[in-house]
């Protein structure tokens, strides 16, 4: 074996080739920083501060990539051993202090819109509730491990125990039960444990969980959908193909039979066949085994419906923080028009403007937009017109028909189109308020609106996700 080199040169460093340094800092997206000579080592779930042994995975002329082999010295941001949790996937902050966690995101948001003059970045805001604060939760049900056997000439699967849990990191066969699984509420885990313990004792009622190496088998996730201010909790089973209600009878039974902790209450259970190969559902066929599989979520004032497959923010108390932030970033809507780009299902701008003369939503999933409909029609909200289309198709019109006084923007991860922007970027008001998940994208796109005369006033960070490298930003972006 040969001599793992501590701190190489460029000259040493090669693929393949392990070596140990200090992560000098972590940068957006979860990734810890090595420099050598100014060239860059980006190491997945790297900790600023942490001594590591690591592989280096992939070398290009500007940079590399690396995963951590063996943490050699812990960083000073980490918790102690003893207060740790069950590692979960996806949560690489887990093991830092959250004030850490919101010093590191306010950092790297720092980092990204270094270079604009007189912007203002006010401290990072958190999430009310750091653990149990998600309410939806989605497990995959297969097995603990797979392996392939040759028996009498023939390839077989051997298989290890049924879980209900996650992918480990690197397989998307295997599956891992945790114990707790502290983005869930107690109530979900208690019930994701009786799942799996039925599963268990009974074979999974005589059926296979699915493999996804030969596609084939039964059980595919359990999904659950939880209301934070009524504890109801609607679960959906995925499977391969319909099963009649005698099939489910036991299963449903012992899940109602479930003691779960006070204001905490089963209200609906579904079965929604995925037939297909990949673990996306599309066009599911869905039927009610118990109950009925919608939540009504509150935040603040205004309610929403949560359906199965509805879009809805993960984190229903960080939701009400973001949406109170850009509230107060709109200023007063009393008798305004308001623009509600990339809606989705309405929620911020019914939250936002309920008080408005007129709310126009644009949403390309027709689905979110029956949603928002739907959700301005329980709020008693007569002002809203949510229409399906893409963005930089739909608004020349919109804009034809009307003026607007405030503009809400709210696009997924790859920002907005640039035939949306031009437009955006023409509309004679004073001020966007803009909402983004990815930060990189948001700069982007600022950068183009800055040819048009705007200028970024400020951006303010929201926790949504605690643990994880992911953040929400607020862009007010004004115009002389």
């Amino acid at each position: 074996m040969s001599e793992i080199i501590e701190n190489p040169t460029l000259e040493e460093f090669a693929k393949n080739k392990t070596y140990i340094g200090v992560i000098e800092k972590t940068v957006f997206g979860g990734k810890g920083l090595i420099s050598i000579e100014g060239f860059k080592i980006l190491i997945k779930n790297g900790i600023e501060g942490q001594k590591v042994e690591y592989l280096v995975t992939k070398k290009k002329k500007s940079y590399a990539e690396g995963r951590i082999e063996k943490v050699l010295e812990h960083s000073e941001l980490e918790i102690p051993e003893e207060e740790r949790r069950n590692a979960l996937p996806g949560c690489p902050y887990q093991n830092i202090s959250y004030e850490n966690q919101l010093k590191m995101k306010y950092r790297q948001l720092s980092e990204i819109f270094r270079n604009y003059e007189d912007v203002e970045i006010p401290e990072f805001k958190g999430s009310p509730e750091v653990f149990g604060y998600r309410n939806k939760m989605e497990f995959s049900i297969g097995y603990e491990k797979m392996t392939r056997e040759i028996v009498d000439g023939k390839k077989i699967w051997k298989d290890e125990g049924v879980a209900v849990g996650f992918h480990p990191a690197g397989s998307w066969s295997d599956v891992v039960s945790i114990d707790d699984v502290f983005l869930a509420s107690e109530a979900v885990n208690i019930i994701r444990r009786e799942v799996e313990a039925i599963l268990k004792r009974s074979k999974c009622l005589k059926k296979a969980p699915w493999n996804p190496l030969i596609s084939k088998g039964f059980w595919r996730g359990l999904i659950f959908r939880e209301s934070k201010a009524t504890g109801d909790i609607a679960i959906n089973f995925v499977v391969h193909s319909h099963q009649d209600d005698k099939f489910w009878e036991r299963l449903v039974a012992s899940i109602l039979d479930v003691e779960l902790p006070e204001g905490s209450q089963v209200v609906g259970i579904l079965e929604t066949v995925n037939a297909g190969r990949s673990d996306a559902v599309n066009n599911p066929e869905i039927t009610t085994l118990y109950g009925d599989a919608r939540i009504l979520e509150t935040l603040g004032k205004t309610d929403f419906e949560i359906s199965p497959f509805s879009f809805f923010q993960t984190n229903s108390k960080g939701a009400e923080v973001l949406y109170d932030t850009v509230k107060s970033k709109i200023g007063d809507t009393e008798g305004k028009n308001v623009l509600d780009l990339f809606c989705g299902a309405g929620t911020i701008g019914i939250y936002c403007a309920s008080d408005a003369n007129k709310i126009v939503g644009i949403e390309m999933v027709r689905e979110a937009v029956k949603q928002a409909k739907h959700n301005a029609k329980i709020n008693d909200i007569d002002n809203a017109e949510f229409i399906a289309g893409k963005v930089e198709m739909v608004l020349p019109e919109v804009l034809e028909q009307d003026d607007f006084d405030t503009v809400i923007i709210d696009p997924p991860r790859v920002g907005m189109h640039p035939k949306a922007l031009q437009y955006v970027a023409k509309l004679p008001i004073k001020k966007l308020v803009y909402i983004s998940c990815n930060p990189s994208t948001l700069e982007r796109d600022v950068d183009a609106l800055k040819l048009s005369g705007w200028r970024l006033k400020e951006v303010q960070g929201v926790d949504m996700f605690p643990h994880t490298p992911h953040m929400e930003v607020i862009a007010v972006i004004e115009k002389d």
